[in-house]
Parts: C-alpha cells; sequence; structure tokens
C-alpha cells in the first residue's frame, strides 16, 4: 500500500518516514537529502507500525509480512538490496525529488541542523578544520557539527544524481 502524506496546511506535503532494522543505509540517505527519517534498528514491527500510526510515517521495510499487516495504513515494500536503488524506489514511488532540502537533517539522529557560530564551537573542532572553514551547522538533537568539508562535494554530486 502506498500512501502520501497530506499537507497539513498550505504548501508542499511533508514525508515522514520509518524504516526498519534492514534499511540503516537508507534511513541516512533520506536525511541527507531532507526526510524525516526514524531509523527502528531495534523496535519490533507492532512498535514500528504504532509510531507510523501515531506519527504519520510512511513505513519504509523489505520484510513482507509487516508490510502485509493490515494495521499498515501507510508504507512501501523496498524490494532492491542496494542503498542506492532502495532510495531510488523511494524518490520515484512518492515524487520526492522536487521536495529535497538538502543538508538540513543529522544523517546520524535525524535531528534538525542550525547554523551555529565558530566561536561557539571552536573548542570541539581539530585546528585544520578551524583554519579552513567558517560556515558550521550543528544538530539541534545530538550536537553533532558538520562543515562543508571534501565529503560536502562528494555528497552535493550524490544528491546531484538522484
Amino acid at each position: 500500500m502506498n500512501l502520501q502524506n497530506e499537507p497539513t496546511g498550505a504548501g508542499p506535503p511533508e514525508f515522514r518516514f520509518i524504516a526498519d532494522e534492514h534499511l540503516g543505509r537508507l534511513a541516512k540517505y533520506l536525511r541527507l537529502c531532507g526526510f524525516d527519517t526514524i531509523f527502528a534498528d531495534s523496535l519490533t514491527d507492532r512498535r514500528i507500525i504504532e509510531i507510523s500510526l501515531h506519527e504519520h510515517r510512511i513505513i519504509l521495510s523489505r520484510d513482507k509480512e509487516l508490510m502485509s499487516n493490515k494495521k499498515v495504513k501507510g508504507g512501501f515494500r523496498i524490494l532492491s538490496e542496494s542503498p542506492v536503488r532502495q532510495l531510488s524506489e523511494v524518490i520515484n514511488n512518492y515524487g520526492l525529488r522536487e521536495h529535497f532540502k538538502p543538508f538540513s537533517r543529522c544523517t546520524k539522529c535525524n535531528g534538525l541542523l542550525e547554523n551555529v557560530q565558530e566561536d561557539e564551537i571552536a573548542g570541539q573542532l581539530p585546528q585544520r578544520t578551524r583554519d579552513f572553514f567558517s560556515d558550521f551547522r550543528r544538530c539541534s538533537s545530538c550536537g553533532k557539527i558538520y562543515w562543508e568539508g571534501s565529503h560536502y562535494d562528494r555528497m552535493k554530486k550524490f544528491i546531484s544524481s538522484l
């Protein structure tokens, strides 16, 4: 069953996902693209369904049994074993390309990223990072710090390739 989350007001729909324990890399990629994605790495199928219903999240899973549960109201069964292909499946199924908000979520915990001044985090940065970069973002949930290093260019190319 496929479900596109309904918009809560004016503007585009909000796509919120919960990915089961076998889709950790897919969850990271969806977060990189800016989609609110819970990674249910240690949750039972029952709990995943409960969260999905309570938080209006689309369940992503490769598990036939979970996806055929009559309580699942919104879900998409992933067919590919390749995380990049899995991402393409989700993007194509829900028409997500126009909804990308790259680098707005923490790939580690799903928290929102906020701009932060260098002087607030200087003690947490390697010296070479402080020497070469001045724009930083911090996760509002876990505190992880992000900057536009060499990995940033690779991630931009990855997102553009989608």
